[in-house]
């Protein structure tokens, strides 16, 4: 099948371009020269950038750059203040610092939203929030704060009253469900409100790639792995049949990266069978470069005794993945798959599979 793919460069907002973004943020005209001079200086500090300018208009707002004057009824601002404001080009580290001054709930859903993936539904969310335990989402966390919070609308910049909100503690080891009642629907809210995410229904995206990094900032380095493992697990346990399937690929995904504290026999069996599953779907839909990455942390996760423990999904994990690894050109690796199941004392039957993919590799080479 033929498929032309045409590439289309998307480049930054010219000053004109930013304008009517700024004028509308602010519920102003765009002919406003006030709005055109504050255009200007935001297109110089941002290049442009979509994403930069919105993050730029926020934090002019939680500075107070920015500030709604009621006598006068509109958006006011001095220039010379806002022209000297200092803007890092690494809109990673503007978010992180934004999320760090949100409330600690929110904090905590954005931590498990961000192992989730750039879209995911809501009651993954709420799935994962009712069995992790406070404990490990504090020792997760890169910080940890007790003070109020602020809730705030800046995304908007609609003029609102700040309100103070207290944060109940919970005692260590508490479900973080117990607070659902009173913190989900606040905390969702705070997500849509701030600017980092878009709702539809039960479904909830991540504006951008570089709020989802950013959020996943928010978890420690050295314990990113094991929380999102623990994730995995949680999805694991508690999804539907029909919702694992849909989900198979994000689950396995996190499964894997806390492989190697998988310490038992069931749970590594467990894990290499959802492996193959996964690399079996993603062969089905011709992604073999990815299905050849399942099929290895399928054979890595039963390790050296995998034969003997689970010999038959060892077999299906070699074979397949001797398969993808023809389709995408990794003979050398497709020849020890092939090799190492030959060796095997099995039915010959049973080495049909890789004997055939061993022909049609020869054949390709002109031998």
């Amino acid at each position: 099948m033929n498929v032309t793919i045409t590439q289309i460069k998307i480049d930054n907002l010219n000053a004109d371009g930013v304008c009517p973004l700024v004028a509308e943020a602010l519920g102003m005209d765009d002919e406003d020269d006030n709005v055109k001079t504050l255009a200007n200086i935001t297109h110089k500090k941002t290049e442009g950038n979509p994403l930069f300018v919105l993050m730029f208009l926020i934090s002019l707002y939680d500075e107070k750059l920015i500030q709604y004057n009621f006598g006068a009824m509109k958006w006011t601002w001095d220039d010379d203040a806002v022209s000297s404001k200092i803007v890092t080009d690494n809109v990673a580290s503007v978010l992180v610092d934004k999320m760090n001054r949100l409330k600690e709930e929110t904090q905590r859903m954005l931590m498990v939203a961000s192992c989730l993936g750039a879209s995911f539904p809501v009651s993954a969310v709420k799935a994962v929030m009712k069995k992790i335990s406070q404990t490990e989402i504090r020792s997760s966390m890169v910080s940890f704060r007790t003070t109020k919070s602020i809730l705030r609308a800046p995304s908007s910049l609609e003029p609102t009253p700040e309100l103070e909100v207290s944060t109940p503690e919970l005692k260590e080891g508490e479900s973080c469900a117990l607070q659902d009642d009173f913190s989900f629907t606040s905390s969702m809210k705070e997500f849509e409100e701030e600017g980092l995410v878009e709702m539809d229904n039960d479904n909830i995206r991540f504006v951008h790639n570089q709020v989802q990094s950013a959020a996943f900032e928010l978890i420690s380095p050295e314990q990113r792995n094991s929380f999102r493992g623990r994730i995995g697990r949680i999805l694991l346990d508690t999804l539907s049949p029909d919702e694992l399937e849909t989900n198979l690929f994000e689950v396995v995904g996190l499964l894997n990266c806390a492989a190697s504290e998988t310490d038992t026999d069931v749970e590594r069996d467990r894990l290499a069978k959802l492996n193959l599953r996964a690399g079996t779907k993603e062969s089905d839909n011709g992604a073999f470069d990815t299905a050849s990455v399942y099929f290895q942390a399928g054979r890595d996760a039963l390790g050296s005794s995998g034969w003997e423990e689970d010999y038959s999904t060892m077999l299906d994990l070699c074979s397949d993945g001797a398969n993808a690894c023809f389709l995408t050109g990794d003979l050398d690796t497709m020849n020890e798959l092939i090799d190492e199941v030959l060796r095997k004392d099995i039915d010959t039957v049973e080495k049909y599979r890789v004997s055939e993919i061993k022909v049609k590799s020869l054949h390709a080479v002109g031998k």
